[in-house]
């Protein structure tokens, strides 16, 4: 069984290619028909999974969860200040997409906790991120590591910020995921449950809000430039909304023998193939027979 963990861009899921520029200006190379992203098959079950942008929304403050540390916290007791905030939503078994967003993320941090224009943007300081888990039954030990992973990658001097600034939230019942569906659903992020991988189908977006729960901005992709940080950051704290910025990425498992009907042709293909296989034996066979019973005609002896 062929397997395959693909990332679909927006281009992808239309079809179509985006043709990156190199630094010279160039056009980047064409891509190898073999690294071709492909769309995914339309039985599958995530092909619903995308984000609808709801710009100015509000998340709902009294949503309750579990941070790291088990403490049972709401969402606006994280949001209460003065500090704008990212949310992203995660999970710690995520075969691909969740390590390649918040990799992307702590990756530019330290990028925009540089002093630029007499200005600071760092996390615990000028702004927040929380972290919010998509499966309801995650444990505080894997939440724990996981937030331990991407603070980890961080240069020491902007550690003690992130601990102060990067909450990670857990279902505050184990199992129950109403509260991450309700926060979600308010920002337009839909994600499913694919029953036979045991596994999430969600998009990669950072969704920026302002100190008061807003959305503002919407950011895709699982690398990100630091002026666009720098300035939707500047923007939520303004509660300014802006237009998203990247493509927007999720991640899926191609299976071409699950769910569409590769499975019923290839076994018609066997069948089809058995039935001519025992045909072609037969018929040699019976010419076996046949002329092992024809007459021989008569012998007829040696003139002298």
């Amino acid at each position: 069984m062929i397997k395959r963990i693909l990332l679909v861009s927006a281009f992808a899921l239309l079809g179509a290619q985006p043709v990156l520029a190199q630094p010279g200006g160039e056009a980047a190379p064409s891509q190898d028909p073999k690294d071709e992203i492909l769309a995914p098959p339309p039985t599958y079950k995530g092909n619903s999974v995308t984000v609808t942008e709801k710009l100015l929304s509000q998340v709902p403050r009294d949503a309750r969860f579990r941070d790291q540390t088990g403490k049972v916290v709401t969402l606006g007791e994280l949001l209460a200040g003065e500090t704008p905030t990212i949310l992203t939503f995660n999970y710690s078994d995520c075969p691909m997409l969740c390590n390649l967003q918040l990799n992307g993320l702590s990756a530019v941090l330290p990028s925009i906790g540089e002093k630029k224009d007499n200005t600071l943007f760092r996390v615990g300081g000028q702004f927040r991120i929380v972290t919010i888990d998509l499966e309801p039954k995650e444990s505080l030990e894997k939440l724990g590591k996981m937030r331990e992973r991407y603070i980890g990658r961080l240069p020491e001097n902007l550690r003690a910020g992130a601990e102060k600034g990067w909450t990670f939230l857990v279902a505050e019942i184990p199992g129950d995921g109403a509260a991450i569906r309700r926060v979600a659903e308010s920002v337009g992020f839909s994600y499913t449950y694919i029953t036979e991988r045991a596994e999430w189908a969600h998009p990669a977006a950072l969704i920026f809000l302002s100190s008061k729960g807003t959305v503002t901005r919407y950011v895709y992709g699982i690398e990100f430039d630091p002026q666009v940080m720098r300035d939707s950051i500047f923007k939520a704290g303004a509660m300014e909304p802006a237009s998203a910025v990247g493509f927007m990425n999720r991640c899926y498992h191609y299976d071409p023998d699950a769910n569409n009907h590769s499975r019923a042709g290839v076994l018609a293909l066997r069948i089809g193939a058995a039935g001519a296989v025992v045909l072609l034996l037969s018929g040699l066979g019976m010419m076996h027979v046949i002329r092992k019973n024809r007459p021989h005609p008569p012998q007829r002896g040696n003139r002298s």
